[in-house]
C-alpha cells in the first residue's frame, strides 16, 4: 500500500511540474511583467500596422501581443488572419484555434479555417499528381486530379475578404482578412 501511495504522490509532482513548465504558465509569466501601458501601447502599435497593411511588422507586433496578453481573442484573430495572408496556413491555424479556444469562434473564424483546409487539401491532391503513374493509381491520380481541379473555383468563392476590425475588448473575432 505504501508504494502504491509512492506512485500516485510521485506521479502528482511530476504533472504539477509538467503544468508550471507549460507555454501557457509561461505567457502567464511574461504578461504578469508587462504594463498596462507598455501593453496599450503595443496594441495601438499593432493595430496601426494592421491597418497599413504591413504585415510583417503587424506578425511580429502581434505575436509579442498574444504572448504578453495570451487571452486577447482580437489579436489572436488578427495574428491568424495575417498569417493566412502571408500564406503561413500551419501558424495561422494555431493562432484560430486559440480564438476559437477562448470563446471568440464567430463565422469569420470558421470560414478562414475552412479556406485553409481547402488550400491544404489542394497541395495534398497535387502531391498526388506528382507521384510516377502507375497501374494500382491510376483511378486515384484520376479522382484526385477531378477534385484539385475544382477546388480553385471553390476557393475563389471562399476567399478571405477583409472586413472591420472589432473593438479591442469584444469577445468575438469578429473579422476576416
Amino acid at each position: 500500500m505504501k508504494g502504491f501511495l509512492l506512485i500516485v504522490v510521485s506521479g502528482l509532482v511530476l504533472t504539477l511540474a509538467g503544468c508550471a513548465s507549460s507555454p501557457f504558465r509561461k505567457q502567464s509569466d511574461v504578461a504578469s511583467r508587462i504594463s498596462p501601458q507598455a501593453l496599450m501601447a503595443l496594441q495601438e502599435s499593432a493595430a496601426v500596422a494592421y491597418a497599413q497593411g504591413n504585415a510583417p511588422g503587424a506578425i511580429g507586433l502581434y505575436t509579442q501581443l498574444v504572448q504578453s496578453a495570451p487571452n486577447d481573442v482580437q489579436a489572436w484573430h488578427r495574428l491568424g488572419n495575417l498569417e493566412l495572408l502571408d500564406e503561413h496556413y500551419a501558424h495561422a491555424l494555431i493562432a484560430y484555434e486559440h480564438v476559437l479556444q477562448l470563446g471568440g469562434g464567430d463565422a469569420g473564424v470558421w470560414h478562414n479555417v475552412a479556406v485553409i483546409r481547402l488550400r491544404e487539401a489542394q497541395a495534398a491532391l497535387n502531391q498526388v499528381q506528382a507521384q510516377a503513374p502507375s497501374p494500382a493509381n491510376a483511378m486515384l491520380r484520376a479522382n484526385s486530379a477531378r477534385a484539385a481541379q475544382a477546388l480553385p473555383r471553390v476557393l475563389a468563392l471562399l476567399s478571405p475578404q477583409p472586413a472591420p476590425a472589432p473593438p479591442a475588448a469584444a469577445p468575438s473575432g469578429g473579422e476576416q482578412p
